[in-house]
């Protein structure tokens, strides 16, 4: 028995991991692209499991970050607090098609004066309950009140009204006929959080709790955050993962000054 035979029958008697054999295979001279063949061809399937932890890279990033969504400036809170933790009524996929995301179907009526969204089964907050339709009309209420100061307040203006019809369907009116408005509803402010009355949603299910940030003298700042999954999304459907917590550290850079804690 070859040694790369040996390491074969580990894996398919589930005495290794995968990355263990990639890991010993690789010490064999073995490329990863080559290894993942042969356990597919030994009959080992990489299957998602559930769990562990994920790091990335981003640019930008500053102490002022919010976890309101109307203020999201950039990728640094876009994609951690954004899509990595919640969902959007739609989302546009690999191709640039717009798709549901939290909504199963949307349709056109009165030339495209009128969307029906209707909302897909599934889709819950961290705690369990389900998205409404009245969660998601008070999430869009949210950037589009009187002094709201949310960067896609212009891009909803054209919204007449809201209404939900029943507890999974929400019905937009326009001030025009717009064919492109599902596209406006996939834009990286407009997560939703759930409904608790007085057309408000619950805010402090979208705020990160600042742990820390010190700022020493002419050294780097670093701040640090961590942000429960407060908006509602899809679970184990359609092969999508979700993140369900999120811990954020921010290098800002050289500073000058006092410290500060």
């Amino acid at each position: 028995m070859t040694e790369l035979e040996y390491w074969t029958l580990q894996i398919q008697k589930g005495r290794i991991s995968r990355r263990e054999f990639i890991g010993r295979t690789a010490a064999l001279g073995i490329t990863t692209a080559l290894a993942t063949t042969l356990l597919s061809q030994a009959g080992v399937a990489a299957e998602p499991k559930k769990g562990g932890s994920f790091k990335g890279g981003l640019a930008h990033g500053a102490t002022t970050d919010t976890g309101d969504p109307a203020a999201y400036p950039d990728t640094a809170t876009q994609v951690p607090f954004g899509g990595g933790m919640s969902s959007y009524l739609t989302e546009v996929d690999a191709k640039g098609n717009i798709v549901g995301d939290a909504a199963e179907s949307f349709e056109p009526s009165d030339k495209a004066a009128t969307w029906v969204f209707k909302l897909r089964k599934g889709v819950t907050f961290h705690n369990g309950k389900d998205l409404t339709a009245d969660d998601v009309i008070a999430s869009y209420r949210h950037h589009m009140g009187k002094d709201s100061k949310s960067a896609v307040k212009s891009v909803l203006a054209p919204i007449k009204d809201i209404k939900a019809d029943g507890k999974t369907t929400v019905v937009f009116t326009l001030d025009g006929g717009n064919a492109d408005f599902p596209y406006l509803t996939s834009d990286y402010h407009i997560l939703h959080f759930r409904f608790l009355g007085a057309g408000r949603p619950r805010q402090a299910e979208a705020q990160p709790e600042l742990l820390r940030v010190r700022c020493a003298l002419f050294r780097r700042c670093r701040v640090h955050q961590h942000h429960r999954r407060g908006g509602a999304r899809e679970r184990a459907q359609h092969g999508r993962g979700a993140l369900d917590h999120a811990a954020r550290s921010q290098d800002l850079g050289p500073t000058k000054g006092k410290s500060e804690h």
